[in-house]
């Protein structure tokens, strides 16, 4: 998104400037008898959209005086619809976010600060160290988290099996060396030397920021407000040169630049039948038990230190809703413990501290397959956010052209460095 299109939102923001927050409920749902309709929207497929419905069905039983109409919509489809219904000014009250996708309009002040919330504070507090950055913009607490999008391998134990390969652990990671041993005997060719068997897929578009971090390098100063692309070091290349070892090695299938093609998603690739090992959170388990196949799960592989990519989602309440009240109600449950326990069924890990071991305990899925993603937690690394497209739409283009071999990683580091450098000044500029 352009810089004049970010200035048409300003403005429209301006224009519709917040009315201050009392305390009180607004609108319709103050002393009302009849059930408060507040509405919320989030990002989900088929599966997870099911999940989500349930939980919002557990709350209006716990509430019966607040009625919830929830939208789900597929991730692209979603965050398209979040940017045209807040520019026109009929926003859901109760907005789910991730956190890279957020800054936009976090900047912008899209969203009810919640300082003025009598317990926000409080529950801010009580959640995992390094979510407040994520949510917290000029001192206002501009959205609350709600969980983390953490991912770990997820693996075909009939593959391994077939391939007189032993289970890796579920909470020690396997170096790369050892990995790229593993992927060489899971990695199947015909008699004409096409692959008809990858060892694993993953999100590399993603990932590949997590390597440059376990080669000891960093993408930028900070991932929340950076000021300088750190990339074009030696560490910072050996990080994209270990993601193309991997696609050279046909370890990884090509890169094409699209979500799903013929070995799945990274998020579904074990139930083509065609790949071992896929790097995916806990919303991939739907599918994979669906296909009755027998999985098992590791941490990513680590180079010299840990290091994985995640997510930070959370809930904010759009600034010109109606009824403040009821949506705070749904997001403090939400973000309570015995919510973050019903919130754990849908994927993600809980952001709050307190429910985090509660959760290993209360887990619908056996803690055996779930240590792998609890050991991956304290590794976790965001994407950047900078309240722009224009940086997000450069990295991809970048990463495009050296996944596909089409320039050298010291040529892709150079250009992030550079063109990154250009697109911080100019967007920190106007804040």
């Amino acid at each position: 998104m352009t810089k004049k299109v970010y200035a048409l939102i300003f403005i429209l923001f301006t224009i519709t400037a917040i009315t201050a927050f009392s305390g009180g409920q607004k609108g319709t749902d103050t002393g009302s008898k009849d059930a408060v309709e507040i509405t919320y929207t989030r990002w989900a497929g088929t599966q997870e959209a099911r999940d989500f419905q349930i939980l919002v069905d557990k709350f209006m039983k716990l509430h019966p005086d607040i009625k919830v109409k929830a939208e789900f919509l597929p991730w692209g489809a979603y965050w398209e619809k979040l940017k045209t219904s807040i520019l026109s000014g009929d926003a859901a009250d109760v907005i789910s976010l991730s956190q890279k996708q957020a800054s936009p309009y976090i900047t912008k002040g899209a969203f009810l600060p919640l300082n003025t919330i009598e317990g926000a504070a409080a529950r801010l507090e009580e959640m995992q160290p390094g979510t407040k950055e994520a949510v917290v913009y000029k001192d206002n607490i501009c959205a609350m988290p709600v969980g983390l999008g953490v991912r770990a391998m997820i693996y075909n134990k009939a593959l391994f099996d077939k391939a007189g390969i032993p289970y890796p652990s579920k909470t020690k990671p396997l170096t790369w060396d050892e990995f790229i041993e593993i992927g060489k005997k899971l990695t199947k060719v015909d008699d004409a030397g096409e692959v008809v068997q990858y060892a694993a897929h993953f999100f590399k578009q993603e990932m590949w920021e997590a390597f440059v971090v376990q080669m000891g390098g960093r993408l930028m100063d900070n991932y929340i407000k950076p000021t300088k692309m750190l990339i074009n070091t030696p560490e910072g290349i050996a990080g994209i040169k270990l993601m193309m070892d991997l696609i050279n090695e046909r370890i990884f299938p090509p890169h094409s630049g699209e979500w799903s093609g013929p070995w799945g998603t990274p998020d579904s690739a074990i139930v083509t039948g065609k790949v071992a090992i896929m790097h995916t959170g806990p919303w991939g388990f739907g599918p994979v038990k669906d296909a009755g196949i027998d999985f098992g799960t590791a941490p990513l592989p680590m180079a010299k230190r840990r290091a994985n990519r995640g997510y930070i989602n959370s809930l904010a309440i759009y600034r010109d809703s109606k009824k403040v009240k009821a949506a705070w109600t749904f997001i403090e449950w939400m973000t309570g413990v015995e919510g973050q326990l019903e919130f754990t069924k849908t994927g993600d890990l809980p952001a709050n501290k307190n429910a985090l071991e509660a959760s290993k305990k209360d887990s619908p899925t056996s803690l055996e397959v779930m240590e792998a993603f609890y050991s991956e937690l304290p590794y976790v690394i965001t994407g950047p956010m900078v309240p722009t497209d224009e940086l997000d739409t450069l990295l991809d283009d970048i990463s495009t052209q050296f996944l596909q071999g089409r320039i050298t990683p010291e040529e892709a580091a150079a250009i992030i460095e550079t063109d990154g450098n250009d697109l911080i000044e100019e967007v920190y500029s106007d804040l």
